[in-house]
C-alpha cells in the first residue's frame, strides 16, 4: 500500500473511530457497516476435498448511525478460510484491525460458516487502545467472496490476489466506554 493510501486510511480510520467514541460515558448504539474489500494470500490443500486460504482482506469500512452520518475507514483483517470442495462449503475466521494513529486503535473478530461465495456470521469488537480502550459491540454479518471458484482451479502455494469482495454488518451494537 502506497503512503498516500496509508494517509487516507488513517484519517478515514481516526473519523470513524471519532463518530463510534464521540458520545459522553458509556453509550451503546447501532451502526450500520460495510467493507468493500480487496484481498491476497495463498491457497493450499489440506486433504483430498479441502482447501485453505491463508491472506487478509484489506479495504474501505463505510459506517452509517441512525442519525445518517456517513463516515469512511481502513480495515485490515488477516484470515483462514477453509473451502470443502465436495460439499461445496466454506468457513473462515480472521482478526480485523481499525487503526487511529499510534496509541488509538480498535479490533475486532470474524468468524462465519456458510456456502460457497456466501458466508454468514459474527463480527465482534474485541477492545482497543488508548481513547478506544474498552470499546466493545457485535452484530451478524455476510462476506460474499469468489474465492471458492478461483480456488478450485489453482495449484497448491499459489498467491491469489482476488479482485473484490464485501462484507456486510447491518446492525453493528456499539458500546463506547
Amino acid at each position: 500500500m502506497n503512503q498516500t493510501n496509508r494517509t487516507i486510511g488513517f484519517l478515514a480510520t481516526a473519523l470513524l473511530l471519532t463518530a463510534w467514541s464521540g458520545q459522553a460515558s458509556a453509550d451503546s448504539r447501532t451502526i450500520s457497516a460495510i467493507i468493500a474489500w480487496q484481498g491476497q494470500g495463498q491457497i493450499y490443500e489440506v486433504s483430498a476435498d479441502r482447501l485453505r486460504f491463508l491472506g487478509a482482506l484489506e479495504g474501505i469500512m463505510y459506517v452509517e448511525t441512525a442519525e445518517g452520518d456517513m463516515n469512511e475507514a481502513f480495515v485490515r483483517c488477516p484470515i483462514v478460510q477453509e473451502i470443502d470442495s465436495t460439499e461445496k462449503s466454506t468457513s473462515a475466521s480472521g482478526n480485523c484491525m481499525i487503526v487511529a494513529g499510534p496509541e488509538d486503535s480498535a479490533y475486532a473478530e470474524i468468524t462465519c460458516d456458510g456456502k460457497a461465495g456466501v458466508c454468514r456470521g459474527k463480527f465482534t469488537l474485541t477492545g482497543g487502545t488508548g481513547r478506544f480502550e474498552g470499546i466493545s459491540g457485535s452484530g451478524d454479518m455476510t462476506v460474499r467472496s469468489p474465492v471458492h471458484a478461483l480456488a478450485e482451479d489453482l495449484s497448491q502455494g499459489i498467491s491469489l490476489h482476488l479482485a473484490a469482495g464485501i462484507l456486510q454488518i447491518p446492525r453493528l451494537e456499539v458500546t463506547t466506554p
